[in-house]
């Protein structure tokens, strides 16, 4: 009985699901000096398939950053009142093969308070490509959908000056959903931050381009 018992045991142990090892750690930065501060959390992609792809990916999210500190630091040196904040956010959403990076921008400087979002989409796979929104989604079919949504919430979404999804736009897939996350202002009251808005994606759902050679991180504005 005992044998019994100590097998039944062994068994359940090796049943327990082994968690998968993360593809990415998240690092932090912090530069602090009178006329302006900048604290960023961001990934940094140590196990993905394709590592041309993951040194593109790591390369992107840094120029993605750099970017925006570079105006931080002339905005607060060119700054004589309050000094400039910027907290970045990131965030790693995965789906099957595909990974989405969410950047978010937070930037303040006395009563004046600015987000704006970015995202670098790609697939974890030996050939593996980065993937834009146009790539992935019908731009057309996506307007009407998203029109749809902000019919359906006028109070919160600002349909008259909707003039349509921005092709770097913010998005990210997960659950059978495309999710878009708008920047502060673009399509609501501040007060609602970044909107997101999820649409079923088997109705703006487009292939996949066929061909499977990495290309450079998409650019955005």
């Amino acid at each position: 009985m005992r044998k019994l018992l100590l097998l039944l045991m062994a068994m359940m142990v090796f049943a327990l699901p082994v968690k998968a090892e993360s593809v990415y750690s998240i690092q932090h930065k912090d530069h602090i000096r009178q006329d302006y501060e900048i604290h960023i959390d961001f990934p940094n992609f140590d196990g993905l398939v394709n590592k041309k792809l993951e040194e593109e990916v790591n390369k992107g999210i840094k120029e993605e950053i750099d970017a925006t500190m570079k105006q931080v630091k002339r905005a607060g040196e060119n700054s004589t009142g309050f000094p400039v904040l910027y907290y970045g956010e990131s965030s790693v959403i995965e789906e099957k093969e595909m990974i989405s990076v969410i950047l978010t921008s937070n930037i303040t400087r006395g009563d004046y308070y600015e987000s704006s979002v970015s995202s670098i989409n790609f697939e974890n796979e030996k050939d593996g490509i980065f993937l834009k929104l146009e790539d992935v989604a019908h731009i057309d079919k996506l307007n009407q959908e998203v029109q749809k949504k902000f019919s359906s919430d006028p109070e919160t979404f600002n349909i008259q000056s909707f003039q349509g999804v921005r092709k770097d736009t913010a998005y990210y897939i997960k659950d059978e959903k495309l999710t878009l996350v708008f920047n502060k202002h673009e399509v609501a009251a501040g007060v609602f931050g970044t909107p997101e808005i999820s649409i079923p994606y088997h109705l703006v759902k487009k292939e996949k381009p066929q061909h499977k050679k990495s290309v450079p991180v998409p650019k955005t504005v």
